[in-house]
């Protein structure tokens, strides 16, 4: 029986979710899914097999050597397709990573400290894995230089450092959080002569990138194109309004109750699952009437028997709520690209809350109360959500009319008056 890749993608990360991972960690395997079912469904036909994970695999390795995705992302993403490939031969996801086959090799007795470490900072799962290949290269690194564990100096920490920054961009942060943890087990059990406390040295942040939101007047284009007369049409179109009016997470859009909504004062009420905050949100008529038609013209039609209380359901037998937000982005790009919306470099679903942010800061709504809607604990975390209207910020600017110009320059006397 062929398998759709949307199937084994929601499989699989159910099984992901069951292994009780960080929210944060789960939503990185769920991005990364996300490109793995459009990829699959654009160009392969949505069918899941071994033949269509390696094509896919094929293309990003060829991204990789063109330089457009870091080394660390394509690692990431061959470890997803052999999960991926797993289920669909054995029906079980295989978490056991081919890292394990070990890159670099170290002597022993370096093992036997990186195990030491790895047990005494209690890593499990993935980030034992990350932490381990870390060490393990640096271990090999003090090797090469001809030194055992007594004699590793603070110099070596930084020289490593420089050395992998040079190749490797893309996971710079988990090297010295790798680095850290050794230079700290090494201080506290005198296992070498280490002055330097590397947890008060700090790593340059990323730059916020900007990213393009969709405007007012790609959603009504998207919106327009939306079949209507289809209940998947009815359920996208409600969801894609909703997450553009409120500024919902894909991860509650799919986890939003009935009981979530209060009708007569027209707002929602949820606890955001990143960040457990809770938030009332607003909901506006247009979006209202979209979320209302799919539950009574759908949703109460194709409902089991049990009953679920969620608001949206999956549209194919066997009919239940979501089991990841791959699904959620998948539509919003074949809607984009039957409405002729341009697909703008890193734009998805989760730019819909990008949108919103955008939308309210151009509507003179202040800062801090965009900060509470979007369930932000600090207003610092609100900067990556703002794109701002450079013909706006102009208006910002003075002219200079009416300043006299002498010889070419600008000056003001003493007293204020420009000469």
């Amino acid at each position: 029986m062929e398998l759709t890749i949307e199937t084994v993608v929601n499989d699989t990360l159910a099984q992901v979710k069951a292994r009780g991972l960080k929210p944060m960690t789960i939503e990185y395997y769920t991005n990364v899914c996300h490109n793995i079912v459009r990829y699959i469904n654009e160009k392969e036909g949505g069918t899941c097999s071994r033949k269509t994970l390696e094509a896919f695999i094929t293309f990003y390795k060829q991204r990789f050597e063109a330089q457009e995705i870091c080394e660390e992302y394509l690692r990431f993403l061959c470890r997803v397709i052999r999960m991926l490939m797993s289920y669909v031969e054995t029906g079980t996801v295989d978490f056991s990573s081919r890292a394990i086959n070990k890159k670099y090799n170290p002597s022993p007795d370096k093992l036997a400290v990186i195990e030491a470490i790895l047990n005494a900072y209690h890593l499990e799962n993935d980030p034992r894995i990350e932490m381990d290949t870390v060490m393990r290269h640096f271990f090999c690194f003090v090797e090469s230089r001809s030194k055992d564990t007594a004699t590793i100096s603070d110099a070596d920490f930084f020289e490593f450092m420089k050395s992998v920054s040079e190749s490797n961009k893309g996971s710079i942060g988990r090297t010295w959080r790798a680095l850290r943890y050794i230079s700290e087990y090494l201080q506290a059990h005198n296992l070498a002569d280490l002055m330097a406390n590397l947890s008060m040295l700090k790593m340059k942040g990323a730059p916020i990138r900007m990213i393009a939101p969709y405007s007012q007047e790609e959603i009504l284009k998207i919106v327009n194109v939306i079949d209507t007369e289809e209940p998947i049409g009815i359920r996208n179109k409600a969801i894609i309004l909703l997450a553009f009016e409120t500024g919902l997470r894909s991860c509650d859009i799919i986890k939003l109750k009935l009981s979530d909504i209060d009708w007569k004062a027209a707002s929602l009420h949820i606890r955001q699952s990143k960040t457990g905050t809770d938030v009332i949100l607003p909901l506006n008529g247009h979006v209202m009437n979209a979320v209302a038609d799919y539950i009574l013209k759908i949703r109460l039609k194709i409902r089991p028997e049990g009953g679920f209380s969620e608001v949206f359901l999956t549209s194919k037998a066997p009919i239940q709520p979501y089991r990841s937000t791959c699904s959620l982005g998948a539509a919003l790009d074949k809607y984009c690209s039957k409405a002729g919306v341009n697909k703008l470099p890193l734009r998805r679903f989760h730019s819909l809350r990008r949108s919103f942010a955008t939308e309210m800061s151009a509507a003179g709504v202040p800062l801090p109360t965009i900060s509470q809607m979007l369930g932000h604990k600090s207003i610092d975390e609100d900067r990556p959500y703002l794109s701002y209207n450079q013909e706006k910020n102009a208006h910002c600017a003075l002219g200079f009319s009416g300043i006299p110009v002498k010889n070419g320059l600008y000056a003001v006397l003493e007293g204020g008056d420009p000469v």
